[in-house]
């Protein structure tokens, strides 16, 4: 009987060290911040040159993970010039790049995410 008992112990363990896994991301022009799915944040910085891709590992992350970003080369340019007047008032949360994020983990499987993330209830209608 104790074996017994024992058992779902092992599985309720075996589910509690399961890998974390890519839960949100955002993305700035420096840094793709990535929380993960235990609440841990991992940042991948981007390059200084304002390249429209780039990838690399993300930085402090229990597990390692590999990261993509594409910018939508078809950002409209008029969209820059808003962005740079508004971060230098204190805005700039409010333009985030339009973005796909892949992130890819040890064991191969990659996840995919749009920056920003779509607005749910343009969704619904």
């Amino acid at each position: 009987m104790t074996r017994f008992a024992l058992l779902p112990a092992a599985a309720l363990a075996a589910c509690a060290s399961a890998a974390p896994q890519p839960a949100q991301v955002s993305l700035t022009d420096t840094l793709l911040t990535v929380r993960m799915s235990n609440g841990t944040i991992c940042q991948g910085p981007a390059p200084a040159e304002g390249l429209t891709s780039w990838s690399g590992q993300l930085q402090d992350c229990p597990t390692p993970f590999a990261y993509s970003v594409e910018i939508d080369p078809g950002t409209n340019p008029t969209r820059f010039i808003l962005e740079e007047l508004l971060t230098s008032l204190g805005g700039e949360a409010l333009f985030a790049p339009f973005a796909t994020v892949e992130i890819t983990s040890d064991t191969g499987v990659t996840r995919t995410f749009v920056s920003p993330p779509p607005d749910l209830d343009d969704e619904q209608e």
